[in-house]
C-alpha cells in the first residue's frame, strides 16, 4: 500500500439513526417509487409501515428470495419493465439490493437479457442507464448499499456473477436500526461474520488505501465488542445500532477495495456444501490471518490496532462462542474439494486482490 498516492470514491448519501426511515417522504421528494423487497417482510409489516410514511410508492415487487438466481431476477425484472417509475426503494438484506440494483439498470429497450449479458461479460455496449435507488438495509451485513456491486447466482453453473458498474452506487442509503430488531439469532450471527469478513478483507488487499483501513478498523472493532452479546440478547437497540455501524463502515471500506480470498474461497462452500454465506466466508479468516501476520507493516499495524496484538487467538476465541468451527473437515470439505477450490481460485478476481494466495 502507498499511503501517498490513493483515490476514494463514495457518492452514497448515507442517513444514520433509529427511526429514520420516517423521513422517506422526503427523500423520495415527488418522484414515483417501485418497493423492492421480499414476502418476509411484507408479511412482517415493513411494507404497510412504508407506504404509511409515504403516498408515492406506484409498485411492489416482493418476490426476492435469499441467493437470488438469474431465472428468478428474470420474473422481476420483467414484471418491473410494466411499471413507470422514477426512483427504487430497495428495502431488506443484500438479496433484495442485489436484485433491486440489477432492475435498476436498462438499455433503450429495457431488455433483461442486455443486463444478465453484462453481469456474465457476454455485453460491452455501455448504452444504459441506472434508476436511482435509495437503500433500505434490514440486516446488519453485507454493506450492499454502499457497494457498486449486484452478485447473482447461477445455480446451473454453480457460480456467482458480479455486476459491476461505477454508477450502480445507491443514491442514499438509510440505517434505522430498529428495522434489524427482529433479526433472527441466525442470520444476526451470520450477517455480522459477513461484515467482519468484509472488514478484514479490506485490509489484507492489494487495494487498501488509508481510507479503507480506517473504516475496516471501526468496522471489525464493533463487530468483536458486539456480535457475541448481540447473539444472546437479540432486543438489546444498543448493539443492534453498533452492528448496524459495523456494517457501513465495512461496506464503506470494502466498497472501494472489493473482498479477497475468503470470498473467493466461499463461492464454492456455498454453492456445493450448502453453507450459509455469512459462514462460508469466515470461517477461514483467522487461518489467513495466521498466513499474513508479519509480512506487511500496514496490516500488522490493523489487526494490532482490532486485535490487540498480532494473534488469531483473539477471532478464534468470538467465533467459538458463536459455534462456528475453523476446520474444513466440519464442513465436509475434502482434499478433493480443496483440489477444486484451488483451480477456481486461480483466476478470480476477488482471490487475485488478496495478499494471502490460496497456497499459502
Amino acid at each position: 500500500m502507498n499511503s501517498d498516492n490513493f483515490s476514494y470514491y463514495m457518492p452514497t448519501r448515507v442517513i444514520f439513526g433509529c427511526n429514520s426511515i420516517s423521513e422517506i417522504d422526503r427523500y423520495i421528494n415527488g418522484r414515483r417509487a417501485l418497493l423492492i423487497t421480499s414476502q418476509g417482510f411484507v408479511k412482517r409489516g415493513f411494507v404497510v409501515k412504508i407506504q404509511s410514511l409515504t403516498n408515492k410508492i406506484i409498485g411492489v415487487l416482493s418476490e426476492v428470495d435469499s441467493h437470488p438466481e438469474f431465472k428468478d431476477v428474470k420474473v422481476i425484472y420483467n414484471k418491473a419493465r410494466r411499471i413507470d417509475y422514477d426512483v427504487i426503494l430497495a428495502l431488506g438484506g443484500g438479496s433484495v439490493m442485489d436484485v433491486a440494483k440489477f432492475v435498476s439498470v436498462q438499455n433503450n429497450n429495457r431488455d433483461y437479457s442486455f443486463v444478465e449479458g453484462l453481469a456474465k461479460g457476454l455485453e460491452k455496449s455501455a448504452e444504459y442507464k441506472v434508476t436511482p435507488i435509495i437503500s433500505i438495509p434490514t440486516t446488519s451485513g453485507t454493506g450492499s448499499e454502499v457497494t457498486p456491486f449486484s452478485t447473482i447466482w447461477d445455480m446451473t453453473e454453480k457460480k456467482k456473477y458480479s455486476l459491476h458498474l461505477p454508477d450502480l452506487m445507491s443514491e442514499l442509503a438509510i440505517y434505522d436500526p430498529m428495522l434489524t430488531i427482529t433479526v433472527p439469532k441466525d442470520i444476526t450471527i451470520h450477517t455480522g461474520l459477513d461484515t467482519l469478513s468484509h472488514a478484514l478483507e479490506s485490509i489484507w488487499n492489494k487495494n487498501a488505501n488509508p481510507i479503507t483501513i480506517g473504516y475496516a478498523i471501526k468496522a471489525a472493532k464493533l463487530v468483536l465488542d458486539n456480535l457475541v452479546k448481540l447473539s444472546d440478547d437479540l432486543k438489546n437497540i444498543e448493539y443492534r445500532n453498533d452492528m448496524m455501524k459495523a456494517s457501513m463502515f465495512a461496506g464503506l471500506a470494502f466498497s472501494n477495495t472489493q473482498t479477497a480470498m475468503a470470498h473467493a474461497i466461499s463461492y464454492y462452500i456455498t454453492s456445493h456444501k450448502g453453507v450459509p454465506h455469512g459462514i462460508a466466508c469466515s470461517f477461514t479468516l483467522p487461518m489467513l490471518m495466521d498466513n499474513i501476520i508479519g509480512k506487511y507493516g500496514f496490516v500488522d499495524d490493523a489487526l494490532r490496532d482490532i486485535f490487540g496484538d498480532l494473534s488469531s487467538s483473539v477471532l478464534r476465541s468470538m467465533l467459538h462462542e458463536l459455534n462456528v468451527s475453523t476446520d474444513f473437515i466440519d464442513y465436509d470439505i475434502n482434499s478433493s474439494d480443496l483440489e477444486e477450490i484451488k483451480k477456481l481460485v486461480q483466476n478470480h478476481s476477488r482471490a487475485d486482490n488478496s495478499l494471502v494466495s490460496f497456497n499459502e
